[in-house]
């Protein structure tokens, strides 16, 4: 045997030559066989092992050593971090979502008051030009007849007298 990693094919065959045919096995020498867990869970992590890829001499699984212990317990502690920061990431980036949605919704509902008031100001523009030339030309028949009043026509003496009234 050349390497319990990598095994040749000749470990696999039997002896003779393989002729599915002739023997009527269904095995395939060219699989392997099955392959034992680079590490266990169920082994203690105190537990001093060799450093080595082979198998145990009893044919257990293969366990790894204290340092290779703790850089897997780091391995899965990192990936625990990892998946825990994409967690809050994808938590902070829905709050954005939701916040951005807020404020295009307020923003929204601003641009329409805005654009009612406008309309309204316009409104109230129009109907104030509109009082203002109406009270113009009020102003304007009250100083006609004040001066009616004041300066009036004697129709027997055919001459407009003054009056005393007081102004408005």
């Amino acid at each position: 045997m050349m390497s319990p990693v990598f095994p040749s094919a000749a470990d696999h065959m039997p002896s003779g030559v393989f002729d599915p045919w002739v023997t009527g096995t269904h095995e395939n020498p060219f699989l392997y066989p099955t392959q034992e867990p680079l590490f266990s869970f169920s082994k203690s992590p105190t537990q001093q092992t060799n450093t080595s890829n082979s198998c145990s001499d009893d044919g257990g699984p293969i366990i790894i050593n204290q340092t290779d212990d703790r850089k897997l317990r780091r391995m899965i502690s990192n990936r625990e971090s990892a998946r825990r920061s994409r967690m809050r990431k994808q938590k902070h980036l829905e709050n954005l979502r939701n916040l951005v949605n807020r404020h295009k919704s307020s923003n929204q509902e601003l641009t329409d008051r805005l654009r009612f008031v406008t309309r309204q100001e316009q409104i109230i523009r129009k109907e104030n030009e509109r009082l203002k030339t109406e009270s113009g030309v009020l102003q304007q028949r009250l100083w006609d007849l004040h001066q009616v009043l004041v300066e009036r026509y004697d129709v027997w003496t055919g001459v407009f007298v003054k009056t005393r009234v007081a102004i408005l």
